[in-house]
């Protein structure tokens, strides 16, 4: 067996380590990524890395655009395969457990020699969503706003314009606007991830969750605290959900109970012209993922 080398990252408080072969090589991608790479003292996730030839058969799962690639996972039983497309051939695919805590990427040899980041095209975003709903947390489209405290959380998308430049400049999975929420001791917290740009500098690495707001339009300007019923269902409105895996779905509603039990969720009255003038499109364009979400 060749030798290896522990190469880490620390994404939402989610540890994950992998393991390189002597002869492998990778260089960061030019997105800030590298700025959460860490020391794996303790990896939450384990990652094999090796170089094969892949097999070009359609996985028969899930597609999703990504830029130039196509993000594919499927379930296989009680695991998962995720594979990365370029121009029509796979270059990439992952095998990993049920509860995303131990895997394997293979890379293409050409894939490989051009020294490609093994967690690239949504992998390492498709792992800290599962560990990050996993442990009881969740990935909802909103802001992070820093407020004396902590942070308040806007649910929902900002400027559409913006976002849209932002995709075409560097696609992500998750988007742009998905915030990783995870409970830590006894707060909620929320983290700063390398793909998301709605949290306030002022905020750090991650800040204390201390209240959520949605908007409504209306006639006149309201504040309304929802109940515990209301706020969950107004989180799972705004949360991630990939794919239709009743499982997936049961930990989002779990957690977003939980969390509309323990914080408040205020929906804010605007009147329509103030609506409007915000320029927030629905969840449908937040991130690549959202064909899935069912919204309407």
């Amino acid at each position: 067996m060749g030798r290896t080398r522990l190469r880490g990252l620390s994404i939402a408080g989610i540890q994950i380590g992998v393991e390189v072969p002597d002869h492998c090589e990778w260089d960061w991608p030019d997105d800030g990524i590298d700025e959460f790479e860490c020391l794996p003292r303790d990896p939450e996730v384990h990652v094999g890395l090796r170089v094969a030839e892949l097999s070009q058969a359609d996985l028969g799962g899930a597609r999703y655009p990504l830029g130039a690639s196509t993000f594919e996972v499927v379930r296989r039983g009680e695991d998962w395969l995720v594979g990365l497309q370029r121009a029509g051939k796979r270059q990439q695919l992952a095998l990993f457990s049920n509860d995303f805590r131990v895997g394997e990427v293979v890379q293409a040899p050409e894939w490989a020699e051009q020294r490609r980041y093994p967690l690239a095209g949504g992998l390492d975003e498709w792992i800290v969503l599962q560990r990050v709903v996993a442990r009881g947390g969740l990935c909802l489209s909103g802001r992070a706003i820093g407020t004396p405290g902590g942070a308040q959380i806007a649910l929902g998308t900002g400027d559409i314009a913006a976002t849209r430049r932002w995709r075409i400049a560097a696609p992500s999975l998750l988007g742009r606007q998905t915030l990783a929420l995870l409970e830590e001791g006894a707060a909620l917290r929320v983290f700063r991830t390398p793909w998301c740009g709605e949290m306030d500098d002022a905020l750090g690495a991650d800040a204390r969750v201390l209240e959520f707001h949605c908007r409504d339009e209306s006639e006149t300007a309201y504040r309304e605290l929802l109940d515990p019923a209301d706020a969950a269902e107004q989180l799972v409105a705004h949360a991630v959900l990939p794919l239709e895996d009743e499982r997936f779905l049961d930990r989002v509603l779990r957690n977003a109970r939980r969390m509309g039990e323990q914080l408040r969720v205020v929906r804010l009255g605007m009147p329509a012209a103030v609506e409007r003038a915000a320029a927030c499109p629905s969840a449908r364009i937040a991130h690549a993922l959202t064909p899935m979400l069912g919204v309407r």
